[in-house]
C-alpha cells in the first residue's frame, strides 16, 4: 500500500544532474516533507526527456545505476514509468526489423501500416477519426536494409515507433520490463500514453474495449503489492470508467489544475467544489507535470466559454514566449495540453500559488508535487528558444548553487511547511468532509482520525489559506495561516 504522503515528481538528472544528486536533494530539504518520489524515465532514451525509451532493462550510465534507484526506494515509495505504448527507434528491437525486415525475431512487434490495414480489411480513410495529441496522421516511413520503404506507426514522434501490444512477442518483452522494474524496488508503475496502445480501423483507437483487456492483462501480470497508476488525457469521465474496471488501482487527477486555476483567476470555486464533491478518492492530485496543464481534462465540468477565458488569461500571465511554446511552430505540438509551469500560470503570485497547493493537499487522493512547481520555478525562455520544444518551458534544470538560492525563498519555504503539514499530521489518514454551507469563493475542507482533525479554510478570493487542527501530541487545539 502507498504511503498517503506527498510525493516529488522529477527528471534523474533536474536536481544536480544524476539519481545520486536527486537522493542528496531529498536528504538535505525533503526528508519531512514526502513519502515517494516519481522519478521520470532514467532509461537510455533518444528523444522526448526519456519517454522514447530504448529499453527498461537498464538505467542511462549518465544518470547512475540501479543500486542508485533501490536505494532510493528503501526510504521512499518509489514510482516509475513503463512505456507501453512505444519504444526509441533506436532500440536493438526496432534496429533489428530494420536490417531484417520480415525475417527480424521483433518484426511481430511493430505496426506496419499496410499490413495493419490488410489484416483488418480496412481502407486508410477507417483511421481518420483517431485521438491523439497532434494534428497529422502516426505515420513515419522508414527504410530496411534492402531498400523498401515501410509506413510505421508513430502516434507521437518519428523518435517513438509503436508497439503491437497484442503481439506475443511484445507481451513477453513487457512482462520482462514490469519485472526487472519490481526486482528494482518500484512500488508503483505508471503506464504512459496507455490510452493509445491499442489501434482499430473506424475507432478513434483510445481506450477501446480491447485497450482495457490489455490493461487488464498488465494487472494480470504485475504482482498484487505493485499498483497501477493510469495516464490518460481525456475528459473526466474516462478515468472514471477505468478506476470502475478494476483494472489499475490510480488514475491521475488531471482535471484539478484548470479548475483552480479558474477558480484563483475569477474568485470563485463553484466548480472546483462540484469537482471535489463527485469525483474519485483513488487518484494521484497534481497541478504542473512534466507534461502541461490539461485542457481537455476539463470537459464537462467547465463551461467552455470559462475554459477559453482561463487559458487566455495563462497565455497572458505566460507572455509571448509561452504562446509560441504552444503554438504551430513550436515541435511536439501539444492540441490538448497547456506548455506552461504553474507558477507563470498564476502570473508568479505567491498568495495565489500557496493557496492552489492548499487545495490539492487537502482534497482525497496522494499528491505530487513536480520539481519545478515545488521550486516555485518560472517558465524557461532561454530553453524553449534552445530547443523550441513547447514543454521545455516547464523542464529546467537545476545546478546545486541555483537550488542553494531558490530553496530559501519565501514562496518555497511556504510550499515546504505546507507539504510537512500534508505527509505528517494523521488526521489525513482518517475521514475526509467537504464542509457545505460556505460562501462561494470560499472551499472549507476538514480531515479527521481517532481524536484529531485537520481543516483548511481556503479563501480563492483573498488567495488565504487558515488551518485549524488539533495538535497530534499535546492534543492542543493550534491554528495557522500559510
Amino acid at each position: 500500500m502507498l504511503r498517503n504522503q506527498v510525493q516529488l515528481i522529477t527528471y534523474p538528472d533536474s536536481l544536480g544532474g544524476t539519481i545520486s544528486d536527486v537522493e542528496r536533494f531529498i536528504t538535505e530539504y525533503l526528508q519531512d516533507a514526502i513519502g515517494g518520489v516519481h522519478i521520470l524515465p532514467f532509461y537510455p532514451s533518444s528523444a522526448d526527456r526519456g519517454f522514447a525509451p530504448l529499453t527498461h532493462l537498464s538505467v542511462d550510465p549518465a544518470f547512475g545505476t540501479w543500486e542508485d534507484i533501490r536505494r532510493i526506494s528503501t526510504q521512499y515509495d518509489l514510482v516509475v514509468d513503463l512505456t507501453v505504448n512505444h519504444l526509441s527507434y533506436e532500440s536493438e528491437y526496432f534496429q533489428d526489423y530494420l536490417a531484417n525486415g520480415d525475417g527480424s525475431p521483433y518484426a511481430s512487434m511493430f505496426l506496419e501500416v499496410d499490413a495493419f490495414l490488410e489484416r483488418h480489411e480496412a481502407e486508410l480513410d477507417s483511421l481518420s477519426g483517431l485521438y491523439r495529441p497532434h494534428p497529422s496522421l502516426p505515420f513515419t516511413t522508414f527504410k530496411l536494409w534492402d531498400g523498401t520503404t515501410k509506413r510505421i506507426w508513430t502516434t507521437f514522434t518519428n523518435h517513438q515507433v509503436d508497439l503491437d501490444v497484442e503481439s506475443p512477442k511484445t507481451r513477453l518483452l513487457m512482462q520482462q520490463f514490469i519485472d526487472t522494474l519490481v526486482a528494482n524496488g518500484a512500488n508503483l508503475i505508471r503506464l504512459d500514453a496507455v490510452g493509445y496502445t491499442v489501434k482499430r480501423p473506424h475507432t478513434n483507437s483510445f481506450l477501446i474495449p480491447e485497450t482495457y483487456d490489455f490493461i487488464e492483462w498488465l494487472r494480470s501480470v504485475t504482482p498484487s503489492r505493485v499498483d497501477l497508476l493510469a495516464e490518460i488525457h481525456h475528459d473526466p469521465q474516462k478515468q472514471m470508467e477505468l478506476l470502475a474496471s478494476n483494472s489499475v488501482e490510480w488514475v491521475y487527477d488531471f482535471s484539478l489544475p484548470l479548475l483552480v486555476l479558474h477558480a484563483l483567476q475569477v474568485g470563485n470555486c463553484t466548480y472546483v467544489r462540484n469537482w471535489i464533491s463527485i469525483r474519485p478518492s483513488t487518484q494521484i492530485t497534481t497541478l504542473d507535470t512534466h507534461d502541461g496543464i490539461g485542457v481537455i481534462d476539463v470537459q464537462g465540468l467547465l463551461p467552455q466559454s470559462d475554459i477559453d477565458a482561463t487559458v487566455s488569461r495563462i497565455e497572458h500571465n505566460g507572455a509571448n514566449a509561452m504562446m509560441r511554446a504552444n503554438g504551430l511552430s513550436a515541435d511536439n505540438l501539444d492540441i490538448y495540453q497547456i506548455n506552461t509551469t504553474y507558477y507563470s500560470a498564476l502570473g508568479e503570485d505567491d498568495d495565489a500559488y500557496i493557496t492552489a497547493r492548499a487545495i490539492q493537499f487537502f482534497i482525497p487522493g496522494i499528491p505530487q508535487v513536480y520539481y519545478v512547481g515545488l521550486l516555485a520555478g518560472s517558465n524557461d525562455h532561454a530553453a524553449f528558444a534552445k530547443t523550441n520544444h513547447g514543454r521545455d518551458v516547464n523542464r529546467h534544470n537545476y545546478t546545486h548553487d541555483e537550488i542553494k538560492e531558490v530553496i530559501q525563498r519565501p514562496v518555497v519555504q511556504r510550499l515546504l511547511r505546507l507539504m510537512r503539514l500534508r505527509s505528517n499530521h494523521p488526521a489525513f489518514q482518517g475521514d475526509f468532509t467537504l464542509k457545505s454551507g460556505t460562501e462561494e469563493h470560499v472551499l472549507a475542507l476538514r480531515w479527521e482520525h481517532e481524536d484529531v482533525y485537520c481543516e483548511a479554510t481556503i479563501d480563492v478570493q483573498q488567495k488565504t489559506v487558515h488551518v485549524e487542527l488539533v495538535h497530534p501530541h499535546t492534543k492542543q487545539v493550534e491554528v495557522e495561516q500559510y
